[in-house]
This record gives C-alpha cells, sequence and structure tokens, in this order.
C-alpha cells in the first residue's frame, strides 16, 4: 500500500508538470536567512559533565537560497535549498533541499525536508507555537549538557529518526480551515543520488499522515492537528526489539487577543535498531507554552517534561526544560532577544553519573533577511 501510495504520488507530480505548459515568466532566485550572535553564562553540575566554561559565545546561522516560477495554467513551481552556517556542529552543510508543487489541487513536495506529520503538527505544539526566543527544546541542550549514559532526546517532534532524508509529500488544499498532509520516505539514510538504500542501513518505507485545523471561534483563534507516523526496521533487527517504530504527536493552540497558549503531546515507540531489549517505549513527552504580544515586545515562558527507556529495562531516564523569553524588534529583520532557562537530568542509573541540572542565561541580536 505504501509504494503505491509512493508510485500514484510520484505519477501525479509528473503529470502536472507535463500538461503544464510553458512558463510565462522568467524563473526567480532570491536570497534569505538569519544570523544570530548569542552571549551566555551557564551554572550546571560539573561532576556530572566534567568542568565547562561559565560564559560562552554561540552563533546561529543560515542562508536560504530559494527558486520560484508560475506556469501559464497558474502551478507554482518553488525550490528551497539551506545552506548551513556551523556546518562543524551538524552533519550536512546543505539542510534541506526540496521542490515544491503548487496549484489548485494542494502541493506536492519532493526532496530532503521533513515529514507532513512533524510539519503540520510542530507549530501547535507547546513551547514550539509559543518561543519569542531561543528554542525550548534545541537550544537548552547547547547550554545546559545531557549527562553520558543518559538517553533521553529533548526534541520531541514526530519524525521516528528520518528527519531530512528523501522523500515525497502531498497536501490538499485547505477546506473550511481544514488541510490533511501525507508523506511516503523510502529510507531513512539520506541518499547521496548513487544507488537505492539496502533496507539493511536504516529504517524504510516510512508513512505519515496528519490533519490540522487553523480557524476562530468567536474571538478565539484555533489551530489544532494531529499526526501519525509508522515505519519498516532495518533488516536484521532482532524480533521484536525494533518490529513496528511508530509515533503519534497531537498539539492545541489558542489565541486570545494577544495571549497564545499551546499544549503539545508526543510519543515515539519502538525506536531503537542496536538489537537490546531496553527503550523500546521510545519518547513520551508534554509540552506547555505560553506567550503575549505586545507589539515590539514579546514574553513567552515554555515548559516540558520527556522520559524514555534507557539501558536498564526497569527505569526510566528524564529532563524536565523551562524557559522564560523576552523579545523586542529593534528594526525590520532586527530582534533583540534575552533568556532564562533551566533543564533536570534525571538518569535511571543509582548515583548521579547520569544526572545533571543547571540554569543559563543567554543575550543575543539576530538578524533575519
Amino acid at each position: 500500500m505504501k509504494k503505491q501510495l509512493m508510485t500514484t504520488t510520484a505519477l501525479v507530480a509528473a503529470g502536472v508538470l507535463a500538461t503544464s505548459g510553458a512558463a510565462i515568466a522568467k524563473p526567480k532566485l532570491s536570497l534569505g536567512g538569519y544570523w544570530e550572535g548569542i552571549i551566555g553564562a551557564v551554572d550546571q553540575d560539573e561532576d556530572a559533565v566534567g568542568n565547562r566554561v561559565g560564559l560562552d559565545i554561540q552563533q546561529d546561522a543560515e542562508i536560504f537560497f530559494k527558486g520560484s516560477v508560475k506556469l501559464d495554467n497558474g502551478i507554482k513551481i518553488t525550490t528551497r535549498t539551506e545552506l548551513e552556517g556551523q556546518s562543524s556542529n551538524s552533519s550536512d552543510t546543505i539542510d534541506e533541499a526540496y521542490m515544491g508543487i503548487k496549484g489548485k489541487f494542494g502541493e506536492i513536495r519532493i526532496g530532503s525536508e521533513d515529514n507532513a506529520a512533524h510539519l503540520m503538527t510542530t507549530g501547535t505544539m507547546g513551547s514550539w507555537a509559543t518561543n519569542v526566543g531561543q528554542n525550548l527544546a534545541f537550544d537548552t541542550g547547547d547550554w545546559i549538557e545531557k549527562p553520558t549514559g543518559n538517553q533521553i532526546s529533548t526534541v520531541n517532534r514526530l519524525d521516528l529518526g528520518d528527519a531530512d532524508s528523501e522523500k515525497i509529500s502531498y497536501f490538499t488544499p485547505r477546506v473550511g480551515g481544514f488541510r490533511v498532509g501525507v508523506t511516503y520516505t523510502p529510507s531513512f539514510s539520506e541518499g547521496v543520488n548513487s544507488q537505492p538504500e539496502r533496507y539493511s542501513t536504516a529504517n524504510h518505507s516510512g508513512f505519515a499522515v496528519a490533519a490540522r485545523y487553523d480557524g476562530k471561534w468567536d474571538s478565539v483563534g484555533i489551530s489544532t492537528a494531529i499526526g501519525y507516523a509508522v515505519a519498516s526496521p532495518a533488516a536484521g533487527t532482532a524480533p521484536g526489539n525494533d518490529s513496528d517504530p511508530k509515533g503519534i504527536a497531537a498539539g492545541l493552540k489558542l489565541t486570545f487577543g494577544k495571549i497564545t497558549v499551546a499544549g503539545g503531546y508526543h510519543h515515539e515507540m519502538n525506536l531503537r535498531s542496536d538489537g537490546s531489549t531496553t527503550g523500546n517505549d521510545g519518547n513520551l513527552a508534554y509540552d506547555f507554552g505560553i506567550k503575549y504580544d505586545g507589539g515590539k515586545n514579546k514574553f513567552s515562558f515554555g515548559y516540558s517534561t520527556q522520559e524514555t527507556e534507557g539501558d536498564n529495562a526497569a527505569g526510566v531516564d528524564e529532563v524536565q526544560n523551562a524557559m522564560l523569553s523576552y523579545r523586542r524588534v529593534l528594526g525590520k529583520g532586527v530582534q533583540y532577544r534575552l533568556n532564562l532557562m533551566w533543564t533536570d537530568y534525571t538518569g535511571e542509573d543509582a548515583g548521579s553519573a547520569d544526572d545533571n541540572d543547571g540554569y543559563a542565561i543567554t543575550t543575543s541580536v539576530r538578524l533575519g533577511f
């Protein structure tokens, strides 16, 4: 069924292009991106992570190359390629790179991009929907370190590990505020345009589906979404250990004038492919956030809690994150940001070797263009 879906969607995309006619305008290439310079001070348990500098300077930067053209039948073709600014901190110098084909039929995306369940649910889930400063899930780990032996992940988004591996997705047009998206991912290992990946390389034949609603009830803005993903494990994985990787995510965001509140649920199961008998319940996470939009001044608070099975079948690794943020618009595309964050890692082992907790305060200027 999954292979039939992929084949049908690919044929539809090819048919749309083949019958689209000539372009009425020359394709355009534009640039976008951002650069953020960050200064932070951190206090954490040195016994868990070793001696670390208390004052650090970090940066976050990315450049987008965006192409677009509109055909004579109204279909728009776009491309996006993202160049990472910190290749030493990423496995890819090029992050996402994909093509979009948009029309009255909806949108088809082909290339290195997140799956539909990931894309459609994340913006409704807790702190993901309310952050005004740094990101609660990603950035707390840059300052307060996860100790060795703790298996937890703070990034609670639905991807089962497929991340930006090559895939094909289809999104329906929005009807009455509702939209549906589906994705097929041949292999969770990013391809190198040589040969199709082997079944034994990674999880494969991934399928994701999501539905989202955006609208209003009286004066309250509502965004809610639910997504599901499933995949086949790498061939040769011990039966019962990683036999059915799957996950579900759901979120609800409500906006009351200048106040936005959001909550999210995320659960991924049967994720481990190393043949071990532990860690099969994956990650379970709850995420909450609130934002106040005062025009040029914005404030937010986010909190998340997660747990996962670690190396011992009887216990779980846990983490709690919280972040209070302030953002000030200094000019077009320029923001000042201030963040106070707290993280508490609790490992399943006796003693404190896989525990860590700490506080950090960061300040930054971000330029988006």
